[in-house]
């Protein structure tokens, strides 16, 4: 979905709009991205096909989009190299990403790194479990707040603001055990509030279960969570106290690294 126009400059916000359209709607073939057509990017942003292409054109020249031969778009390589400054740079990552190996290597599962981003969580980061079938959710992508582990995770312990938004939905459902009915997720928040961890039974993709914790900062707000996810049968439901306990004790390590400190907090 395209991004509202703000008070900024309006052809910057339109440009962005398209950019967003395209990286919101990667199709892929066998792994590869085969990109999305001008008429399906100017349908879902909002504008006509001859102001959608200059549009493209611009970004084209910057780098931040390409064409193919079949005249399909994708993110270019512009992409890639300001993710790999913003990376270099990004602390949460840096101290996270060795605690995210142990923790993956420990219980042979995927494990996600996620941010806060408006009503959405974005994947920062990801280490990959060692067995065969394991989630594929890739980094830089967006999901739900009240679907997923991150999410919730997050959510349970978010300002009320966000969390009264999100509960006014629409709760829209990504498969049938997504929680729908805004009564029964505020009662789900509060037990991961208590428990101190997220689950996600099979919400958000099929066959897929995810525990996860937040992480704060130092002022002590949420801003960020890490999960280990895998398929329902190895992840199975007697498994997820012992990796709530494992994922807990991570995101307190980096919390704390984070500047975190709930005595003072607390005081």
């Amino acid at each position: 979905m395209a991004r509202p126009v703000t008070n900024g400059s309006k052809t910057v916000d339109k440009c962005l709009s398209v950019l967003q359209v395209i990286s919101d709607h990667l199709r892929t073939e066998n792994g590869t991205d085969i990109g999305i057509r001008l008429v399906d990017i100017a349908c879902k942003a909002g504008f006509d096909q001859a102001t959608t292409y200059r549009y493209l054109h611009s970004l084209e020249n910057y780098g931040l989009v390409q064409r193919d031969k079949n005249g399909r778009y994708r993110l270019g390589l512009k992409i890639v190299e300001l993710y790999n400054v913003f990376m270099r740079n990004n602390s949460l990552r840096a101290v996270a990403y060795d605690y995210m190996v142990a923790l993956s290597q420990e219980t042979q599962e995927t494990v996600y790194l996620g941010v806060l981003n408006g009503e959405e969580v974005s994947y920062l980061e990801k280490v990959d479990g060692p067995l065969p079938i394991r989630p594929h959710t890739p980094i830089g992508g967006r999901n739900k707040l009240y679907c997923t582990g991150l999410g919730k995770a997050m959510l349970s312990v978010a300002d009320e603001e966000l969390v009264s938004t999100v509960l006014r939905g629409p709760l829209e459902p990504m498969t049938p055990n997504t929680i729908r009915d805004p009564e029964e997720l505020s009662r789900e928040l509060a037990i991961c509030r208590k428990r101190g961890y997220a689950v996600d039974n099979m919400e958000s993709q099929s066959d897929v279960r995810c525990v996860a914790a937040p992480i704060f900062n130092s002022l002590g707000h949420v801003f960020a969570a890490i999960s280990i996810a895998g398929p329902a049968f190895r992840i199975t439901e007697d498994r997820l106290e012992e990796l709530g306990a494992k994922v807990m004790r991570v995101t307190e390590l980096i919390s704390r690294e984070m500047g975190y400190d709930r005595r003072v907090l607390t005081g």
